[in-house]
């Protein structure tokens, strides 16, 4: 069997033949970033790797977090996937996430977290983040609803139904966001920070059939699916989510 020789020159010029191609994928940073050179990768890498260290730092101090050790086993692969994360806003999302890992005073320890936001686009974390407040929005008017209907019911007046009529809506219905295609709610919900409701049924009508008893009473009823989109509401995976990637709200 013959031996195979790979000289250093024959691996020069196939590199040669791919780094134009190559700065068309990945623009202008080619050379910085040595696309086939393992040590320009690495150190590439670890100047991202500072990067976010250096934010979660000053998000820790600013916060005046207590700090906790992080086990190896979720920060290893936290700086292993935030060392190939270019945008800057999402760069702030890992070091928010460092800092709330560490924060002695909140319980947010799980391996998902970084997991989750290797998986998930710019866009689809902002979205989310509209999710959330929708979601916000929904529980502070189904506890006025539930204030309300200890005192006098769900139907005291014109006012009261309306915000029934609202509460029964996103429970129904949840929300479409115009803003994510197909694909992205897909994701989201594949990943488990969105869930998808079950489709309506639509009854057309009810019948009353008597059958020789007085006092026996047959239903007969017709029902469809709605053939309009169901919507979707974030989950309590998908709020504990943003919670840890996002800046902690002051105390009051």
């Amino acid at each position: 069997m013959s031996e195979v020789n790979i000289k250093s020159t024959t691996i020069e010029k196939d590199i040669e033949l791919i780094k134009d191609f190559a700065e068309k994928l990945i623009g202008p940073t080619i050379e910085e970033v040595g696309l086939l050179m393992s040590d320009n990768i690495k150190y590439y890498r670890f100047k991202n790797q500072l990067n976010i260290l250096t934010k979660a730092k000053k998000y820790v101090k600013d916060k005046n977090i207590d700090i906790k050790h992080i086990p190896i086993k979720i920060l290893v692969p936290l700086l292993e996937s935030a060392s190939l994360e270019e945008d800057n806003e999402l760069q702030d999302k890992w070091a928010f996430m460092v800092g709330n890992l560490a924060d002695s005073n909140q319980n947010l320890q799980n391996q998902v977290f970084p997991y989750l936001l290797t998986q998930i686009s710019l866009n689809e974390f902002q979205q989310l983040q509209n999710f959330s407040e929708k979601e916000r929005v929904y529980i502070i008017n189904r506890n006025k609803l539930n204030d309300i209907s200890k005192e006098h019911g769900y139907y005291h007046n014109d006012k009261y139904k309306k915000l029934y009529e609202i509460v029964n809506k996103v429970e129904q219905e949840g929300f479409i966001l115009k803003g994510l295609e197909e694909y992205e709610y897909s994701n989201l919900q594949r990943l488990g920070l969105l869930k998808q409701l079950p489709p309506r049924i639509l009854i057309d009508e009810l019948q009353i059939e008597h059958k020789g008893y007085e006092d026996s009473e047959f239903y007969s009823l017709e029902a469809e699916y709605d053939p309009d989109e169901y919507g979707y509401r974030i989950t309590s995976l998908g709020i504990k989510f943003l919670l840890i990637c996002e800046e902690k709200k002051a105390s009051k």
